[in-house]
């Protein structure tokens, strides 16, 4: 029986098997809200006018996507975590295979350092913070970045949460989706594992 995390679905003749339900619900969630972010963030600092009202209203729902996904992805590492993932084909070059599980494991660090950052730089101010139109605590322990000798800490971190981090998740991003495609049309498929309705096919030769 295909259990709530990861299913133990086969691909036909190979052996292989799909991720769960409740995997490929946050896997593809996390990702539109990534993209969603990606978005905002671009809107909210190169489009509209600093410190405008219109930005301010971009800047919470930023905000709200950010800690949701701080949420879903700690959702998603303890998955990960208690359920063995579906193996890469037998025939995997080691060096995908090394590739792959590092560009997995890159992308979860990133997508807990870029909404925690995002996180520590609102709560170095006063105001409150907001999470969908609830409270939401303060980071503690970032006391010393309040303080006004702290000034070019503060834009290091907004400059590094602005645009390095993300940067590096889009770059991580694109890596991730031309290695899932290049297996697709290589004789190695692997979509389908993360696809509900796609179907596995045979493999060459099997």
């Amino acid at each position: 029986m295909a259990t709530t995390g990861q299913a133990v679905t086969p691909a036909a003749s190979t052996g292989e098997r799909r991720y769960g339900a409740v995997s490929i619900s946050l896997h593809w969630l996390i990702a539109a809200l990534v993209v969603t972010q990606v978005g905002l963030g671009w809107y909210m600092n190169e489009v509209l006018p600093d410190h405008s009202p219109a930005q301010d209203r971009i800047q919470d729902l930023h905000i709200s996507v950010g800690l949701t996904v701080l949420l879903l992805v700690l959702a998603r590492i303890a998955v990960r975590l208690s359920h063995p993932i579906p193996p890469l084909a037998a025939d995997t070059p080691m060096w995908e295979r090394v590739l792959a599980r590092g560009t997995h494991l890159l992308f979860y660090l990133l997508l807990l350092v870029l909404p925690l950052t995002g996180w520590a730089i609102v709560s170095v101010h006063k105001g409150p913070i907001s999470f969908w139109g609830l409270p939401w605590p303060h980071l503690p322990g970032l006391g010393f970045l309040s303080a006004p000798d702290a000034k070019p800490l503060r834009r290091s971190l907004t400059h590094f949460h602005v645009y390095i981090l993300i940067w590096i998740v889009v770059a991580t991003l694109a890596l991730h989706v031309a290695g899932a495609l290049k297996h697709q049309f290589d004789g190695r498929p692997v979509l389908w594992k993360m696809i509900p309705l796609l179907r596995p096919k045979p493999r060459p030769g099997a």
